[in-house]
């Protein structure tokens, strides 16, 4: 469990809006189906204030009842499922929205169960990142490496990154692939924001709760180098890695074990910078893990400003370090993969991990 906090935003927290929504959604269960019962005003009100506390699923829910019955029959759902690119998924969708198959799922159901349709369709929306590039930096935060166990703990403290690993890099498309061929190359896409699936080798799997950065990449007109990198999204990452992993020589070989390597929230937040002064100096990252009934800090609660390197700075030093970054030791070389890739135009980065607490070290 990971999330950012930003100062100067909080949740409402009123208890009369709190209780007139209970009334709305006793009211309309209540009903027939959404607010279709006898036509009083008090179900014209329940509509209403549901209508105002929830207008996200609102919003939905208009597109989506075409004959505007009130309940979403399941050929609406998997309507729904189809517009979302999200097929593969509309029988799940169908099942926790309409469990008792009466045709009918009314909005209250839909309301308590969005968080299934909202992750149904940020699925669906990560295949569209099948061809961003994956990119990591490690040994942002002093001491993480030392922690994790990729480093001595008696070498100073650095006062940079150690260097950059990949963890994804698409196969390049060509026009006569098969299916096959390229279902095979996506198959390897291993970001996702339900279930981290468990590696079937190596051992001490630990979970690495950092900041995600989605970048455009901008490249030299002579396609020599990269240019610049243009941030456009910021997100919870979970840089999910396998430890003691026999015969690995680079940090790599430890990132990517197929789907359900990496997690990242379901929700990101739009940036043009990261310049100081912008929204990055708001944002601290912390995580917990939830074992049994009791929830544990897993990772410092520390502010995004205390990586070793941030802002516009580290902007530059990833470019530097994707142009000249050399195989040596555990690093590889990281433009070279770019061009094997047929220069993706965009790339998830992992910004690096923070300090564990004594119970997630």
């Amino acid at each position: 469990m990971m999330s950012f906090r930003t100062a100067g935003l909080r949740a409402l927290n009123n208890p009369a809006h709190q209780l007139s929504a209970r009334l709305a959604l006793r009211a309309t269960a209540s009903s027939n189906g959404f607010g279709n019962g006898n036509g009083n005003g008090f179900d014209k009100v329940a509509r209403q204030i549901l209508q105002q506390h929830h207008p996200r699923e609102w919003a939905i829910w208009k597109k989506i009842d075409r004959d505007r019955s009130g309940f979403l029959s399941r050929d609406e759902i998997r309507m729904m499922c189809r517009k979302m690119d999200a097929t593969a998924h509309a029988d799940v969708l169908v099942d926790i929205l309409d469990p008792d198959n009466s045709g009918q799922c009314s909005f209250t159901r839909f309301i308590k169960h969005f968080k299934a349709v909202r992750m149904v369709r940020n699925t669906a929306r990560l295949k569209h990142w099948n061809r961003t590039f994956g990119l990591g930096v490690a040994g942002n935060v002093a001491g993480h490496m030392a922690q994790a166990g990729e480093a001595d703990a008696s070498e100073a403290a650095p006062a940079l990154p150690a260097a950059l690993f990949t963890f994804y890099a698409p196969n390049p498309f060509t026009i006569d692939a098969t299916e096959a061929e390229v279902l095979a190359q996506l198959a390897t896409f291993p970001v996702t924001n339900a279930v981290i699936d468990f590696p079937t080798r190596g051992g001490n799997v630990q979970v690495e709760p950092e900041m995600g950065l989605y970048c455009d990449i901008v490249y030299t007109k002579e396609g020599d180098a990269v240019e610049r990198l243009v941030p456009r999204r910021i997100a919870a990452f979970n840089d999910c890695s396998i430890r003691q992993l026999d015969g690995s020589e680079k940090l790599s070989e430890k990132k990517n074990w197929g789907h359900g390597s990496k997690g990242i929230s379901l929700r990101s937040f739009r940036v043009n910078s990261i310049s100081k002064g912008s929204l990055v100096d708001r944002l601290s990252l912390v995580s917990y893990i939830k074992r049994g009934e009791k929830i544990h800090q897993y990772s410092v609660d520390a502010p995004a400003r205390n990586y070793l390197l941030f802002h516009d700075d580290l902007m530059d030093w990833i470019v530097k370090s994707i142009n000249t970054q050399i195989n040596t030791g555990k690093w590889e070389e990281i433009f070279s993969q770019l061009v094997k890739s047929d220069y993706p135009t965009s790339m998830w980065i992992a910004l690096g991990a923070g300090e564990y607490t004594p119970w997630g070290a």
